[in-house]
């Protein structure tokens, strides 16, 4: 009774508080101010969330490393078995917690996000602001190998979609709400302004004009300050650059080539591991128990690709490279310095995505943002190294380290202005603006020829669920079953021509639907052929309905979508399609004129904000 009592008055509240004064702000200064003040507090409430994300991960961090030294006490070498089993732990917690608070259709991708954000199906459920941080928080905390700013910016979507669920928004606005709050999410979890608005306009919402950037920026750049107070105003990875040799721009462009190769491959390997373990282990638990124990042995090996990595990134732009030999103990048996580091470096690049799609997919919760930055760094270090081994020329290696990240991550997320800008602001090189843009284009450009689409799209693209036609896209968010013609007067196959003439008499309508007595469809017939009939009298007696009914081409389902009707609309060349069910019963005709009526009123809703 005291929790009914508590939900009345707040239901009370809402209504009579908070939703009247919404829509006196809305009467008395518009709703796109209202909007740009929505995305201000959207961006600060992301901020604390990537915050509170980013201390979670300090802190469990800094408890596994407790946990590793107190065994030491017991055994010298007992820290190898807690080492051994964190991510194990860490993939537990986190199963857990998607068990829990995630349900059975927990997104671990933008994938669905991307999705949902193109059907524009923008109910979030509330549970997603909280169960991404501490799903993906535990995972990472305890060594697993993903990044942050996936769930970041489902949380932020998820912040974005239940504030303007929570005020009634409107509906053509709550995208661009989720797509604010996406964007403060890399912006705080980066400290990138500039590069989570060109995030959410490259990835989540392409089809977006440029007026609508202006809410994502306000959100984005509050994010950054909100985020700067909490965790502080240091650069988010130590990163050494100097000016650009201009003998060196053809090696930006070749590099540009093998940062392209290296994404593709990227891509292709994540959807190969992901497959395999889930088609070799359909139960969760057993996915689980594997996955994670080969996770934990190749960590162990090679604890540098532990988290999110950036430690290692760092060392890279300092030339630290004993650094990262001393980071894996238990390679020490190999006599060779240089030969362990070879080994690492090979290793780096071509098992990174595989550890972190076992993170993912065996249990664990992460993204794919920060091991595509970790493993372009090192394919730009392997580059720059390589060229200067051969005494051709001497590159600067920390310069490549900064744009093979921008390579390998533009060839991956298929956003070049974000990989360009991203770079930029988290290694302040803004000073390799113009080898960034050079080997972002020659990365994007390549990497297309291999595979056409980033590694969230793919899947979406290759079961035609996506398409870069912003036509169609638009068209497939709205199904045939909302655009139906009811108003239609139904034949019989042995209805005389006279019967049909006096209904055409009497009737604007251009088709008519032959149907047989359980409501099948039949056939139709088109007004064009009635009235060529209808010049020669004698032949009234003659016809009937059968004798001018013609096939029912293009037939169409309630729950195709336009995109699908438009297309048959095209190939018979027709003004009307029939819509009938799986077992062919008639539910009306679609008409081709109120579509592209539609259509052009949803271009003016996506052109303003």
């Amino acid at each position: 009774m005291v929790a009914l009592r508590w939900k009345r008055i707040f239901l009370r509240v809402h209504r009579r508080g908070i939703l009247r004064a919404v829509r006196f702000w809305q009467t008395r200064w518009g709703e796109r101010s209202l909007i740009v003040v929505l995305a201000i507090c959207i961006g600060g409430v992301a901020a604390v969330a990537a915050a509170l994300l980013h201390t979670l991960v300090v802190k469990l961090e800094l408890f596994g490393i407790w946990l590793t030294q107190a065994p030491k006490q017991v055994h010298e070498y007992a820290w190898f078995a807690v080492l051994f089993i964190l991510p194990m732990l860490g993939l537990l917690g986190s199963f857990v917690v998607q068990r829990f608070l995630g349900g059975p259709r927990y997104a671990k991708s933008l994938s669905p996000l991307i999705l949902a954000l193109n059907r524009k199906r923008t109910n979030i459920p509330a549970v997603e602001m909280i169960n991404h941080m501490l799903s993906s928080a535990i995972s990472v905390g305890f060594g697993g190998s993903a990044g942050l700013e996936a769930p970041s910016v489902l949380t932020g979507a998820a912040i974005g979609a239940n504030s303007a669920s929570f005020l009634h928004i409107d509906r053509r606005h709550r995208s661009l709400l989720l797509g604010c709050g996406s964007a403060a999410a890399i912006s705080a979890i980066f400290d990138s302004p500039i590069a989570g608005v060109l995030f959410a306009a490259e990835v989540l919402l392409p089809e977006f004009s440029v007026s609508a950037l202006v809410p994502m920026m306000m959100s984005s750049a509050v994010a950054a300050v909100v985020s700067r107070q909490i965790m502080g105003d240091t650069q988010f990875i130590l990163a050494i650059n100097a000016p650009w040799q201009a003998n060196a721009v053809p090696c930006y462009f070749l590099c540009g080539i093998f940062c392209a190769l290296v994404g593709v491959y990227v891509i292709k390997t994540a959807y190969f591991t992901g497959d395999w373990l889930k088609h070799k282990f359909r139960n969760a638990w057993q996915r689980l128990f594997v996955g994670g124990s080969v996770l934990c042995v190749l960590l162990l090996l090679f604890p540098m690709m532990r988290g999110q990595g950036y430690l290692y990134i760092e060392k890279l732009f300092a030339g630290d490279t004993a650094g990262l030999v001393a980071s894996s103990p238990l390679l020490h048996w190999i006599p060779s310095e240089t030969g362990i580091l070879v080994l690492l470096l090979v290793v780096v690049l071509l098992l990174k995505v595989v550890v972190s799609v076992l993170t993912v997919d065996a249990g664990g919760d992460g993204g794919i943002f920060a091991p595509s930055m970790f493993i372009g760094a090192f394919a730009g270090f392997v580059f720059a190294r390589v060229v200067n081994l051969t005494g051709l020329i001497q590159l600067q290696e920390y310069n490549f380290v900064a744009v093979g990240m921008c390579g390998v991550f533009t060839a991956v997320m298929r956003a070049p202005l974000t990989g360009i800008f991203l770079i930029a602001e988290v290694t302040g090189s803004y000073i390799l603006l113009v080898p960034l843009m050079i080997v972002s284009s020659v990365a994007w450009f390549t990497a297309r020829l291999f595979e056409p689409n980033s590694i969230y799209r793919k899947a979406l693209a290759e079961s035609n669920l996506l398409s870069e036609d912003r036509d169609l896209t638009m068209l497939r968010r709205l199904p045939v079953r909302l655009n139906l013609m009811r108003n239609y007067h139904v034949l019989k196959l042995r209805d005389p021509l006279k019967k049909v003439i006096e209904l055409v008499e009497r009737t604007p309508e251009e088709i008519f639907p032959v149907l047989d007595d359980s409501g099948k469809l039949l056939g139709v017939v088109h007004l064009e052929k009635i009235l060529a009939v209808m010049l020669n009298p004698k032949v009234y007696e003659l016809l009937v309905v059968f004798d001018l009914m013609d096939p029912p081409h293009g037939m169409v389902s309630p729950d195709d979508d336009l995109g699908w009707a438009m297309a048959n609309f095209e190939k018979y060349n027709l003004n009307y399609l029939p819509v009938c069910d799986a077992d062919g019963i008639f539910h009306g005709f679609i008409a081709k004129a109120p579509i592209f009526a539609k259509y052009r009123r949803m271009v003016r809703e996506a052109d303003s904000f």
